[in-house]
């Protein structure tokens, strides 16, 4: 909607607008410039370059201009040049005005112009100068009063009035009291009478008293100096619209032959619609699109200031970098506008929860920034913290459903933790990133400490997005035995990652962090296919055929390609699909249930097996469970852990053994530890253990000594030793 109001005001003025990329392609043309170019449609500029319309030597020049801007960022402003327009065989006058187009980032992306046709206003200049001659001329043959000069102006005036009152543009003369000696057609009709009636009046005669003594004083500072005032920008009531037009005035003193200044002359330019558009395209650079919140390039700016002036009184104040928790998975999950009404929803809880001397600005994504002014203590940004966390945990009811959502805040404080812009930013990031570790849904100050473990997690994204490469992951195995024989019937893949510096990194670090990063989906994708050929290296090594279990992390599921990579997988590795079973947790299964039937539902089709890792950690019911078509559940090892003895955990893991017997479903105790815990596991009619008191993870070739080991000398069950 707002492209459509936007592309209408661009097509329904006179004036050029364009956007062109960094390569200086158009990206963007109103219609006054696709009907300058020749063209039909927008279709025949967008894509195109200043080559593909003008000659060689023309398009260079414009190419500079662009250059110009991208590498400064710095604005070209009011350039006049003449411009060859394709349905005439003249070349015309325009001023044009190109300025840096940035993105969300603040990041110049390409450039933005404006251009306005002013041939009439150059032949205009070019009336004024004759004019002026001929003032002077007659000044000196006169040697009269200025009464005189008037006859002489309106003996002239027959021969001058079809030029200047063919101009848009407001022209006029003026005596040294300011009083009208000659107005054309628009100088009238823009002061509500006629131009007779305006000679031997002043502007007082006609505007607020404010803005006639501005005019005044202007026009008496050229009598005094003799100094021009050249493209001045004033504003001006229209008398017949009652709205206040914005005008570019230039006024030129007249001297007689002794140098002596008797009046001077004039010549306004109606800029109103230019000034809007500017209006507009400040803050679409300066506001974000969606939220209409300051953006990233505005919140930098009035921080600046902010930091000036806290300098100035001695104040403090604090930086609440934001960043909304999961999501991405809500905007992939419902899709991207209801992601939108999300962020709209928050943006406005933000400003509504905060006072009215802090500023909220969207940085981009999910990322948003407050200031908060005026604070005395560390105390009081922690108030305005637990202010954000509150607004934002609210339910919101986005196209019939409810979504909760929360976020992750990091604190820096003026001047103790940074005395300008980028280090406040650049700290209250690192101290938001400190709370995500953290847990989520909270808030941490910055400290150094913070900064070190920050820098430590940079060290370990930036090897991670290399280890790969440098093929520093391995995996383990780790085996599922049956608990009414003692054999093993399966194994899950485990990944493992050596850093040749940095050692073994544990997987609880480097785990959250690919699938922050992305960096899971190649990751799992590797694991898949390795644990696959590793099933059928050990059959060809003469050991039986074993189902293999394989983790999917969540972003991994929800990717495109899942059921591609596991068919490339089993295609690539020649293992039957039923040797496979891809392990998924409770909470990625209900994040969104339908969209997860139909993903397992295609993953079923290849012949994989399905298991529910972390069971009975989320909020499944039978109901639900009924819906996934699952082999397996995984019972979490929490409830594990301290049974026989908690009653309570007991209980649960009965339930949930109980009803995986109820719907035909292989269950697996995770995190077994004791023979004692194993009793209970199978007196309760568990079908399978996996844990530390059976078998660790262990590597390839290990495993393979622990299968031939079982194989030759089935040992005594429960098992003497522990491998």
């Amino acid at each position: 909607m707002e492209y459509s109001l936007l592309r209408s005001l661009a097509d329904n003025t006179l004036d050029l607008i364009y956007a062109k990329d960094r390569q200086g392609r158009f990206v963007f043309a109103n219609q006054a410039v696709i009907n300058m170019l020749g063209c039909q449609s927008i279709d025949e500029v967008l894509g195109k370059t200043d080559f593909d319309f003008f000659n060689p030597q023309r398009a260079q020049a414009y190419q500079a201009d662009d250059q110009l801007v991208l590498g400064t960022g710095i604005a070209v402003c009011d350039r006049e040049e003449q411009v060859a327009h394709a349905l005439s065989s003249k070349s015309r006058w325009h001023s044009t005005t190109k300025v840096p187009l940035c993105n969300d980032e603040g990041k110049i992306v390409g450039t933005l112009g404006i251009s306005r046709d002013i041939t009439a206003l150059k032949q205009a200049q070019q009336a004024l100068v004759e004019l002026n001659q001929q003032l002077t001329l007659h000044a000196e043959e006169s040697k009269s009063t200025l009464i005189s000069l008037s006859e002489t102006l309106a003996a002239e005036r027959d021969l001058m009035r079809t030029l200047i009152d063919s101009v848009p543009d407001n022209i006029f003369a003026k005596d040294s009291n300011s009083k009208f000696l000659l107005a054309n057609d628009a100088v009238a009709h823009g002061m509500g009478t006629t131009r007779e009636k305006l000679l031997g009046k002043d502007d007082f005669d006609f505007f607020p008293p404010a803005m006639a003594q501005g005019f005044y004083e202007d026009e008496q500072t050229i009598m005094r100096t003799g100094e021009p005032l050249l493209d001045r920008e004033e504003t001006a009531i229209d008398k017949e619209t009652s709205r206040t037009r914005w005008l570019l005035t230039s006024k030129i003193p007249v001297r007689d032959k002794s140098g002596n200044i008797t009046g001077l002359v004039g010549i306004g330019r109606d800029i109103s619609d230019r000034k809007s558009i500017e209006k507009r395209m400040h803050y679409l650079a300066t506001h974000d699109n969606l939220t209409h919140l300051p953006n990233r390039t505005m919140f930098a700016e009035i921080l600046s200031l902010s930091i000036e002036s806290a300098n100035r009184y001695q104040r403090k104040l604090a930086v609440l970098f934001i960043d909304l928790d999961r999501f991405k998975n809500i905007n992939d999950t419902l899709g991207h506008e209801s992601g939108d009404k999300l962020l709209q929803e928050i943006s406005q809880r933000f400003k509504a929860c905060l006072r009215s001397c802090d500023v909220v600005a969207r940085l981009g994504g999910d990322e948003f920034v407050v200031l908060a002014q005026e604070i005395d203590n560390a105390k009081q940004a922690a108030t305005v913290a637990k202010k954000i966390l509150d607004a934002a945990v609210k339910p919101i009811h986005i196209l019939g459903q409810e979504v909760r959502i929360t976020a992750s805040i990091g604190i820096c404080l003026y001047p103790d933790d940074g005395e300008d812009e980028g280090t406040l930013m650049k700290n209250a990031d690192i101290a938001m990133y400190r709370a995500k570790d953290e847990g989520k849904n909270t808030y941490q100050f910055y400290s150094p400490a913070i900064k070190e473990r920050s820098l430590e997690r940079l060290i370990l994204e930036n090897n991670l997005r290399q280890a790969l490469e440098r093929d520093e992951f391995f995996l383990h195995y780790q085996a599922k035995r049956d608990l009414q024989n003692g054999t093993i019937v399966g194994v899950e893949a485990l990944i493992r990652w050596q850093h040749p510096e940095l050692g073994a990194i544990s997987p609880a670090q480097f785990i959250p962090l690919a699938e922050e990063t992305g960096l899971i989906v190649l990751i799992g994708r590797w694991v898949l296919k390795t644990a696959c050929a590793q099933n059928m290296l050990w059959q060809a090594q003469n050991l039986p055929p074993l189902c293999m279990a394989v983790n999917l992390s969540a972003r991994q599921f929800f990717d495109d390609n899942l059921v591609a990579d596991i068919s490339a997988a089993l295609e690539e590795s020649g293992m039957p699909p039923e040797l496979l079973e891809m392990e998924i947790t409770e909470g990625m299964v209900m994040q969104d249930a339908e969209r997860a039937v139909k993903i397992l539902t295609d993953i079923k089709r290849l012949g994989v097996r399905l298991a529910i890792d972390d069971f009975g950690v989320g909020y499944s019911s039978l109901a639900q469970i009924k819906r996934f078509p699952i082999d397996t559940l995984k019972v979490d090892s929490s409830f594990i852990r301290d049974i026989p003895q908690n009653l309570e955990d007991r209980a649960i893991t009965q339930a949930i053994i109980a009803m995986g017997r109820t719907l035909s479903l292989t269950v697996v105790a995770e995190g077994v530890e004791t023979e004692a815990q194993e009793d209970f596991l199978r007196e309760n009619a568990c079908n399978q253990s996996q844990g530390y008191y059976f078998s660790r993870p262990v590597a390839a070739d290990d495993f393979l000594t622990l299968m031939k080991k079982q194989i030759s000398h089935p040992a005594p069950y429960p098992p003497s030793e522990n491998p």
